[in-house]
């Protein structure tokens, strides 16, 4: 390769490596869609389905570090973080506040 060739596509790499997107905002929504959304929208394995706040109560009068602990350790059938393993316990406090809201 010439050299004038050489410097054009280093140069062209490092423009495009620059042009990556920025990541997206988490929300708790994106977080649901990404990771809970396969049991929870359905009740797959006793999971409790989004915006059921019957089938949600037993699990809130347990309180909110018991619920952060099954969510961050795993809960039956459930994996730890939902298999959303990258999560914080911010990123799945806002995904559980997700699946309280009540469904449109």
């Amino acid at each position: 390769m010439k050299p004038t060739l050489l410097s054009l596509s280093v140069s062209s790499l490092l423009l495009l490596s620059a042009c990556t997107p920025d990541p997206q905002e988490r929300t708790g929504e994106s977080i649901y869609y990404q990771s809970c959304f396969s049991c929870h929208e359905r009740g797959h394995g006793g999971a409790p389905i989004r915006g059921n706040m019957e089938q949600w109560q037993s699990r809130l009068d347990k309180g909110e570090e018991a619920m952060m602990t099954s969510m961050v350790e795993g809960y039956k059938g459930m994996p730890p973080k939902g298999a959303c393993f990258d999560c914080s316990e911010a990123d799945l406090q806002m995904a559980l506040d997700f699946m309280l809201l009540p469904k449109e």
